[in-house]
């Protein structure tokens, strides 16, 4: 092989092992995600009131959330996610308008 190709044979190879690598990337990111969500919920007893529980994954931040609606509140959706080892709490109401001021329940 000539020594004017092989940096470019490089560069392929690395590029083509990343875009191989980001699909396990974000499945791991995932399950870290609903794992630690899970065990808080469990911990604070939140897990026996589930109606619906949705991961979602939202573009704009590149994060994974866990949607979730309770039996006791049917009109409200809850989102959690993970951010800086925090789980972030938004809650939404049926027309899709924040009615909490956010809160962060530190991970153990």
């Amino acid at each position: 092989m000539k020594k004017e190709v092989r940096p470019l044979v490089y560069t392929l190879v690395v590029l083509v092992m990343l875009i191989a690598a980001y699909p396990t990337y974000r499945l791991g990111s995932k399950v870290i995600m609903e794992i630690k969500i899970e065990r808080l919920l469990a911990e604070t007893g939140y897990d026996q009131d589930i109606y619906k529980k949705e991961t979602v994954y939202d573009s704009k931040t590149g994060r994974y959330e866990m949607k979730i609606t309770y039996t006791n509140e049917l009109d409200h959706t809850y989102y959690y996610e993970i951010i800086e080892g925090n789980v972030l709490t938004t809650v939404y109401d049926q027309h899709n308008v924040e009615v909490t001021v956010p809160g962060q329940h530190e991970l153990k």
